[in-house]
């Protein structure tokens, strides 16, 4: 035994994860996000195509344009589309406007790295109902074969046909140990196996199976199940990862439902509609219908969206695709762009069900940050209480935002009436920028201060004049602080940054800058708003520079300028240097070099013949002031140009960040006391429970067909429904949204796909691979059923028996298929090498959470009772910005991982080492690759040390136990059966080599042992 107990630890990488199929990949997430960001300028509709790249063909795309190739297979580095988006081409960036989002770059990199697949030609159909999935399941005969049950007499007459036979029965403690991780994630226990050893009865396994099924373990094993295909998690993710507080209570609802077996149609009907179900004066029931609907909430959303209408549908479409792949195992998302590729869902039909979800409220707000619906779990009084409440809140928002917009306006105003003044200025911070100031370090006559607790200064100067300032050890990661000297705003500090590796703390100096100090006593403050000051001292020095170098605000307060706008210009002409569309292209050519006749905005009429800086920043003010003046109603181009430029949403002109610094005295004042008020407010807020879920929008309605899938572009509307071609189903009352309905229309008994794709998600579970292999999939891209009247019979039955899932676990653990043993034989294996007849029982790895609660379990440090509330310590809605922590949990809590926080973007290290599924998308097939860091796990990772030396310690504290004794029990725990005499002496030999090498340690020479007993292939594996 010992020659294999420590298999794992040898394996190299020898599986990787499935990729994600290429043409879905595309259809998904690159198309929609060329619809929206390129196509407008690189398609074959473009008037004219802007630098001869077409978007909308591959070969086109991978020819390129005036540039040469845009994308290079396999190889984003080397892909000028790439570098592009990414501003990394020098002047050319793209898209126009803001920089595209870092996670759809990611996209398009990945896209890149996995060959840029794209979308097959739409090729003829065969008509929908003659594809199998597609037609209602008809019970067939069983066959008549003396099969003990009728799943037996399908696959034996399939094993008959290629002369295979099932292996022997397996024995009756794999048999235990299969049955019970399969039902409950969890090892039997000593007793557990005794009991079943001593029942002889001819029902003694059937015992088992009811007695595993009525069990509350077995409903947190199939929960998670479920949590794979709802794409289940605690945040938000994506780009503003916000906490899920009370995502748990949908966990919960799952682990109550599996365990009293709630009928999978009534399952269906209160995710997706359980508010809209008929009335109950019982309120724990309305809260568990209402508690129901996470599902719809529970996904990852761009909440930092700043198109809302874009928000909207790109969440629609998240919960239609997650229902749709859940309940139907169909890919609807790729209708979202055009009519689907393979299956015969049309563009039309993808908005047909966008309007329920549209017309369905998922959202409190599409704001900047998006805010979620929640249920308050609490009777009627108590809700109306806490709305009143929340009105005065949104009350005292609505006077605070009045009150900002108005200051806000004054700063823009002003700003606009002085744009010449503004770009005069930017071009010298732009020339300062391009001057370096290296740290002085040792400098004769210098002075060097210890930092202060409150980092100020008091600082005499003999003379007068230029003097640099530099900081010893600034923490760069936690921000910089604004520099005030003399009273004098000189320097604006700089925001922190939350990714540690991009900004890292150095040693050292640092430059801060030139600046005058007057003769005699000068103060110089340190100020930082988000976190304290840290630096350990500071350095003056008289400057010796033959050019000043002035700091963005220095410049600014030259000639009263507001510093912030300014920085917002400085950043947008180097984010627009080289572009000849842009209404500064003329400034720019004029301060920086270049060839205006290049320029190609309709603003470069209204300059022609002026030259000169102060003549061209004299034209810009005129002409800026006339825009705002003319607005949206400016007949000239040019001037149409001038305010679109003024009154861009993410302009130089819009109101900075930091705005509040200049407001005046008594508006400050004002402000502070209405956000007092407010806050307290918020702290009176009466606390209920809470649950996510979705609700009747107050706007219902259809969706005209998005062309190319942008809401800018529209077609013909079209009347709330279904898929036409899966099944027929009634109009949609015109006064609902149409969820209660497409939840009806989903567990019809006569719909094609519903119980088909929830049996073989049940086969899968317990059979390793699905009757239908692609169990996320039953369109034309997936495979067809191995045994389709095998599946067939299995949803009928389903349905017939109440859409039970404990009957139907009983009907598929008490056949012969399911109790046969794993062994190999040759001779099945040379006929049917992937077993798909199913000739012996598959051997299975145990799945992540089975694995860290099996460890757990044996060593006897898992508390089974069920976890209350969230484990996340952060607030609702706060941010997990520090993703390496994930919310401050203690993942190695002694309670099962079905509790633990799935934080999206920053998984659980045994969670992401043993392959659990992306939580931001649905998936029903989890990999169960076989790498090698799954072995460093097994030998280094916080799990297995701290229960193998639990495990050691407790069989060495047990006074009744000898040495094979302990070797034993070890054995019986954690593999379910007795240690042979042979195993039991290779054990000892190597405990005791164990012990010289840990000097005498004899815990930590048991530990060893342990470890490698948990490590072993038998333990990770289920036969």
């Amino acid at each position: 035994m010992l020659g294999r107990i420590l298999a794992l630890l040898a394996l190299g990488a020898m599986a990787a994860p499935a990729q994600e199929d290429g043409v879905a990949f595309f259809e998904k997430n690159v198309r929609p996000l060329f619809a929206k960001q390129c196509l407008s300028c690189h398609s074959a509709t473009s008037q004219p195509v802007m630098g001869g790249l077409r978007l909308d063909d591959r070969a086109l795309a991978l020819k390129g344009g005036t540039r040469g190739p845009a994308i290079v297979p396999g190889k984003p580095s080397e892909s000028l589309l790439l570098r592009v988006v990414r501003h990394e081409a020098g002047p050319l960036k793209m898209p126009p406007g803001p920089k595209m989002k870092d996670a759809d770059q990611a996209l398009l990199s990945q896209w890149i790295q996995m060959g840029a697949p794209w979308g097959a030609t739409l090729t003829s159909q065969a008509p929908a109902q003659k594809f199998w999935a597609f037609v209602p399941p008809a019970k067939p005969a069983v066959p008549s074969n003396g099969a003990p049950t009728a799943i037996d007499a399908f696959l034996r007459r399939d094993l008959a046909a290629k002369a295979l036979a099932w292996n022997p029965a397996a024995s009756k403690r794999e048999l235990l140990r299969r049955a019970t991780f399969d039902l409950t994630g969890l090892p039997p226990t000593k007793q557990e196996a005794a009991d079943f050893l001593n029942d002889n009865s001819a029902n003694a396994f059937e015992k088992v199976v009811d007695r595993l099924l009525a069990s509350p373990r077995y409903g947190e094993r199939w929960a998670r199940h479920w949590m794979d295909v709802a794409r289940y998690a605690d945040s938000n993710g994506l780009d503003e990862n916000l906490v899920y507080k009370n995502a748990f209570r949908y966990r919960d609802y799952l682990i109550a439902a599996f365990n009293k077996d709630k009928p999978f149609d009534q399952f269906v009907r209160e995710q997706l509609a359980g508010d809209l179900l008929p009335g109950t004066n019982d309120l724990a029931t309305q809260f568990e219908r209402w508690t129901a609907t996470g599902f719809l909430s529970l996904g990852a959303k761009m909440l930092a969206e700043d198109d809302p209408m874009k928000m909207e549908m790109d969440i629609v479409d998240e919960q239609l695709d997650t229902t749709m792949r859940a309940f139907n195992a169909l890919t609807v998302g790729c209708a979202r762009c055009h009519d689907h590729k393979f299956d015969p869902i049309p563009h039309s039909d993808y908005y047909a069900m966008a309007g329920i979800f549209k017309s369905s409220k998922t959202m409190e707000h599409f704001k900047v940050v998006a805010k979620w619906h929640e249920y308050v779990l609490a009777p009627k009084e108590d809700r109306d209480r806490l709305a009143a409440h929340e009105s005065k809140i949104e009350e005292k928002t609505k006077e605070i935002a009045k009150l900002t917009r108005a200051e806000n306006l004054k700063i823009t105003d002003a700003a606009k009436q002085r744009v010449g003044d503004y770009l005069v200025a930017a071009a010298k911070v732009m020339k300062n920028n391009d001057i370096k100031i290296a740290p002085v370090e040792n400098e004769a006559g210098a002075i060097v201060l210890a930092a202060p607790k409150n980092f100020e200064f008091a600082v005499n100067i003999e003379k007068g004049g230029e003097y640099q300032l530099d900081v010893l050890n600034e923490k760069k990661g936690a921000g910089t602080a604004d520099v005030h000297i003399n009273g004098q705003w000189v320097k604006r500090g700089l925001p922190p940054v939350s990714n540690r590796q991009a900004s890292p703390d150095v040693d050292g100096w640092t430059a801060l800058g030139v600046f005058t100090l007057k003769q005699g006593q000068n103060t110089i403050r340190f100020e930082q708003t988000n976190k304290k000051t840290a630096f350990e001292k500071l350095l003056i020095v008289p400057n010796t520079l033959p050019v000043v170098p002035r700091t963005n605000v220095q410049i600014a307060n030259e000639t009263g300028l507001n510093p912030s706008i300014l920085d917002q210009l400085v950043e947008d002409m180097e984010r627009s240097r080289g572009a000849a569309s842009s209404v500064l292209y003329g400034w720019e050519t004029e301060t920086l070099g270049g060839e205006r006749k290049s320029w190609i905005s309709p603003a470069a009429k209204l300059f022609e013949g002026v030259r000169g800086e102060a003549a061209l920043a004299a034209k810009y003010t005129e002409l800026a002031k006339r825009a705002v003046a003319e607005g949206k109603e400016a007949e000239d181009p040019g001037i149409k140009s001038l305010f679109a430029f003024l009154t861009e949403k993410f302009g130089p002109f819009r109101a900075p960040g930091n705005a509040k610094r200049y407001y005046a005295d008594a508006v400050r004042t004002q402000l502070k006391k209405l956000e007092k008020e407010q806050k307290d407010l918020e702290a009176a807020t009466p606390d209920f429970p809470r649950a996510m879920g979705v609700t009747e929008s107050a706007q219902i309605g259809d969706l005209p067909i998005h062309l190319r899938g942008s809401h800018w572009t529209l077609g013909e509307k079209v009347p709330r429904g279904f898929l036409r071609h899966v099944a027929d189903a009634q109009p949609i009352n015109p006064n609902t949204s149409g969820r209660l309905q497409l939840a009806e229309w989903l567990t019809a008994k006569d719909h094609p796909l519903t119980a088909r794709v929830i049996v073989n998600r049940v086969w899968r579970w317990h059979f390793g691979k699905g009757i239908v292999p692609t169990v996320d999939n039953f369109g034309r891209l997936g495979e067809k059923p191995t045994n389709q009247e095998l599946l067939d019979y299995l949803a009928v039955r389903f349905v017939e028996n109440g859409w039970s899932l404990k009957q139907l676990h009983r009907e598929m653990m008490l056949t012969g298929a399911y109790q046969q043993s794993s062994a190999l034989n040759a001779k099945a294996a040379e006929a049917d090498p992937e077993n798909t007849l199913l000739w012996r029982y598959p051997r299975r790895r145990l799945e992540a959470e089975s694995m860290r609660d099996a460890i757990m379990f044996v060593s006897g440090d898992l508390d089974l009772k069920a976890s209350s509330g969230s484990l996340l310590k952060y607030k609702d809605r706060q941010y997990v910005a520090n993703t390496a922590m994930r919310g401050e949990v203690d993942y190695e809590r002694n309670i099962r991982a079905v509790y633990i926080p799935v934080v999206r973007s920053s998984l659980y290290e045994v969670f992401s080492a043993f392959d659990i599924p992306d939580p931001t998308t649905s998936n029903g097939d989890r990999d169960s690759t076989v790498v090698a860091p799954q072995a460093l796990f097994m030998m280094n990772g916080e799990v297995m040390l701290r229960h193998s030396m639990t495990m050691a310690k407790r069989l060495l504290d047990n006074p009744s136990l000898d040495d094979a004794g302990r070797i034993r029990e070890a054995y019986e725990r954690a593999l379910s059966r007795p240690a042979t005499s042979s195993e039991i002496d290779q054990a000892l030999t190597f405990i005791a080599r164990m012990r010289d090498a840990w000097k005498g340690d004899n815990a930590k020479a048991w530990q060893s042992f342990c470890k490698a007993l948990l490590s072993s292939n038998e333990f990770l594996y289920m036969n």
